[in-house]
Formats: C-alpha cells, structure tokens, sequence
C-alpha cells in the first residue's frame, strides 16, 4: 500500500506542474490585451506600455510564469483587475459551495447509482430491469441547466418548497442552506447518476456471472443478497473509475448550474472573469478546478489500493491475469 500512495503522490504532484504550465501558455495563446481591456480603446501607447510594465506583462513568459505560480505557493494570486479584490481571498471564499455542491452531488450520484445499478442487474431479464434502462437513457439525454429550470418551476414558482436561487450559507442556518442546495446538487446528480447507473449495471452483470456468487448460491444465499454481501465490492471499482473521471463534466455543469441558481461559488465567479476579460482570475480558477480534479484523482488511486488487493501487490497497477 505504500507503494500505491508513493505513486499516487508522484502523479498527482507531476500533473499539477504540468498542468498549471499548460493553463498558463493558453491562457497567453488568446487574442487581446488586457492593458486596453482596463485603459479602454482610446488610451494613449505611453499610458498602455507603463500598465503593461506594472503588470510584468512586458516580462519573459518564463519569468511571468514563475512570478504567477510563486506567488500562488505563497497564496498570493494576484488583483482582480477590474474589481480590484483579491483573487486568492476570493476563491478560498466561494471554493466551500463549489467544493459541496460538486461533492455532495458526486456522493449521491455514486450512491443512486450502485443501489438502482445493482437493482437492474438483478432484475435485468424482467420488466423492472427494462423499466430502468429507459428512465436512465432519459436521465442521460436530459440537460442539468434545463432540470434545473424545470425544478425551479416546479419547486419554486408553482409549490412553493424551495427558493429559487440564492445560497444561504450551512453554518449561519443549517435548514436553510440545504434547502438552497436541494435543487442545485439534484439538477446534476440525476444526469450524472444515470450515467453511473448503466456502468454499475454492465459490471454487476459480469461479476453476477463469477465463480464465487454462484458459490454463494450455493451456500444457500439468494441471487439478490448474494449480489449486495459479495458482489456490490468488485462493482464497485469501476464505479469508482467512472465517477472520477466525471468529475470534469460535473465541474463544467456546476459552472451552468451556479448561473442558473445565482450562487457564489467559483462558477459565478468564472463567468464574471470571462465576461470581463480578467485573464489573471480565470488562469487562477481554472488551476484551482484543475487541482480539485487531480485531488480526487489522488484520492481514487488510493481507493483502488483499498479496494483491490491485485493493486496493492502489484504497486499500483492491476497484473493482467
């Protein structure tokens, strides 16, 4: 296991360098200039180059990248340009609702998906199992921005149960927070969720099919509690597998999802920075999202080596039988 979580750290650390490299050059690869962004077009060249001398964007790219990512090591990000805040303050500000929302909609969508996943397996010759299979094919087609809208009609307007937008923090009033999070975290873990459920579905399937839960039958358990005591474990890893990989699909649909609620996460505030040409803030966001998803990266290499004995013995990487 140590092994594992040696390698584990290796990665994580190789790709968050990597990637905050790659973050920054296309970042420098788009058009326009952010001194006439702020100055605005009829700013004089003189009052344009002494902007761009103060912001080290005269500077060598290799010097611009290693003032940007020291600073970022000392928690210094830099100033928002135009709303001159602070855009580490920011982030560490709005990283707790998108960090929950993005969470606890992964947390449900794995959950849902094991239980209805298993369910279909089991029941995959009948009507039950067909009846799964269409209403996950639906979930899948349907947008999470346009579920969202649909709650808010619903839930909102028409009865009334939850508020439409806004966020009401959990540690100033608990009740109300949750309520404010109900139909953010649905509108993406249902999407999500369907699709995890057709993955937990074909693994169960193949692991119904293993020597050891026909073993278990015959040992006098049922096929349904064979498959939840025996089975749901090794159904498990690719589940695993999957959800993390849709981490960035679920980071991409909170970003909409935040717009659509008005919430303050670090969604709303891409936008802002994107709308206003805040090339600093975005490259800061976007490696903070970037780090996230390599976090759970980390944290899903580990739990492979909990979950598979093969990759614990094997240092990391599952032997080909």
């Amino acid at each position: 296991m140590f092994r594992v979580v040696v390698r584990a750290i290796s990665s994580l650390l190789v790709s968050a360098f990597m990637g905050s490299i790659v973050v920054f050059l296309l970042l420098r690869m788009l058009k326009g200039d952010v001194a006439t962004v702020i100055l605005g077009q009829t700013a004089t060249r003189e009052a344009l180059d002494a902007l761009r001398d103060e912001m080290g964007l005269d500077a060598p790219l290799v010097q611009q990248y290693w003032n940007w990512i020291s600073g970022v090591f000392r928690g210094d990000m830099g100033t928002s340009y135009a709303a001159e805040f602070d855009i580490a303050h920011e982030i560490w500000v709005r990283v707790p609702l998108t960090f929950t929302l993005a969470f606890a909609s992964l947390i449900l969508s794995a959950l849902v998906a094991l239980l209805v996943g298993t369910f279909s397996a089991i029941h995959a010759k009948d009507w039950r199992g067909t009846w799964v299979d269409i209403l996950s094919q639906i979930g899948i087609a349907v947008p999470s921005f346009w579920l969202g809208l649909l709650m808010v009609t619903l839930f909102a307007v028409r009865l009334g149960w939850l508020p439409a937008g806004g966020y009401v923090p959990l540690t100033e009033n608990f009740i109300d927070g949750v309520k404010s999070l109900t139909m953010p975290v649905m509108a993406l873990a249902i999407p999500l969720s369907a699709v995890l459920v057709r993955y937990v579905r074909s693994g169960m399937l193949e692991v119904l099919d293993e020597d050891f839960i026909r073993t278990a039958q015959a040992k006098g358990l049922t096929l349904r509690r064979a498959a939840w005591r025996h089975g749901i474990r090794n159904a498990s890893i690719p589940l695993v597998t999957v959800t993390i990989l849709q981490l960035g699909s679920l980071l991409a649909g909170a970003v909409v999802i935040e717009n659509v609620f008005t919430l303050p996460g670090l969604g709303r505030m891409l936008v802002v920075a994107v709308g206003g040409r805040e090339a600093l803030s975005v490259q800061s966001l976007t490696l903070v999202l970037m780090l996230m998803i390599l976090t759970l990266n980390f944290l899903m290499d580990i739990a492979y080596g909990l979950l598979d004995p093969r990759i614990r013995d094997s240092g990391g990487s599952v032997p080909i039988a």
